[in-house]
């Protein structure tokens, strides 16, 4: 059973989610189970009468769903009667027997921080916008690193007094959209804030498209999609992808490469939670699991470099 808001104000999302699962699914070599799909409506509750009847007509696992309350609302039960793989984290810890698959803010800045971690930073500023999802980029990323022993010299936000942060930086974490960027990078030189080491989410793309204003963004590393920078097994290219399909167009091109790695965590569940360092080339990167139910994505990296974003090979700097 594949639980996603069909209608109601996240039908928008669910469609690239929805033909991204199904091309993974059309894409399996091996005898494949019939899936339904159940309408939640977007709301908690519509989650969690989708759910019931899932597994009242007899299905015995369920994918979904798809927003952050409506994950709350099922996980709400510790002893789900047929586990699940929820697309997307909330408050709650999957289940014994349930796993959780996001794109979240918080594991974006998870993955940054990690980045950083594997490269040696010693002392790290961030610097934020001010939307939701930037914050909890920030907040996630700040959590890593100072978990691993990294000193954060500041988490602040868009026109702060940078100077009296500046001794000892190494690297630079900005969660912001390209335009914001382009503007605070002159200020951070002139506070004296020239890290070599310089990550960014994937907001950084947003707003940018010029290789002469964007010039100025030289050197930042950010996190993307494996689809968009190299080959994956069962998907054509995202650029042939999009040529048939609407949903696999600009920002719908991640949701629809979430969707399919939403089926290859499905497919090949027992692997990952029963072999040791089992991984998943995906569309949004090598997933693997951990030992509480948490899908994990490495992504892969691209940087700019004279004012366009060039694919980094997995591991570079």
């Amino acid at each position: 059973a594949v639980l996603l808001p069909l209608s109601g104000p996240m039908a928008t999302a669910s469609g690239p989610v929805r033909d991204g699962l199904l091309a993974g699914y059309h894409a399996e070599a091996r005898a494949r189970p019939p899936v339904t799909f159940y309408d939640t409506t977007g709301t908690p509750a519509g989650a969690v009468a989708a759910y019931a009847r899932a597994v009242a007509e007899g299905n015995d696992y369920v994918v979904g769903p798809l927003g952050r309350d409506e994950v709350d609302s099922v996980f709400a039960d510790d002893t789900p009667q047929v586990p699940l793989l929820a697309l997307n984290r909330g408050n709650r810890m999957p289940p014994a027997g349930s796993a959780g698959f996001s794109l979240s803010p918080e594991d974006e800045g998870i993955s940054l921080a990690q980045y950083l971690i594997e490269r040696g930073a010693k002392r790290v500023l961030i610097v934020g916008g001010g939307e939701d999802g930037q914050r909890r980029s920030a907040s996630a990323a700040k959590g890593q690193l100072e978990r691993r022993g990294v000193q954060v010299a500041g988490n602040v936000g868009i026109g702060a007094d940078y100077a009296p942060l500046a001794p000892g930086v190494d690297a630079l974490l900005l969660a912001m959209k390209g335009p914001q960027a382009r503007a605070l990078m002159p200020q951070l030189a002139l506070a004296g804030i020239n890290a070599a080491t310089r990550v960014a989410t994937s907001q950084i793309t947003s707003g940018t498209g010029k290789p002469a204003e964007d010039a100025v963004l030289d050197g930042i590393v950010y996190p993307t999609e494996s689809w968009g920078v190299r080959g994956v097994s069962g998907l054509p290219s995202q650029a042939s992808a999009a040529a048939r399909l609407d949903t696999a167009k600009g920002p719908a091109a991640r949701l629809f490469a979430f969707g399919f790695d939403a089926w290859l965590v499905t497919a090949y569940l027992e692997r990952l939670a029963l072999s040791a360092n089992a991984g998943i080339d995906g569309a949004t990167g090598r997933l693997s699991l951990d030992g509480f139910g948490n899908v994990l994505r490495q992504p892969s990296w691209s940087r700019y470099s004279g004012g366009v974003p060039v694919p980094l090979g997995d591991g570079a700097r």
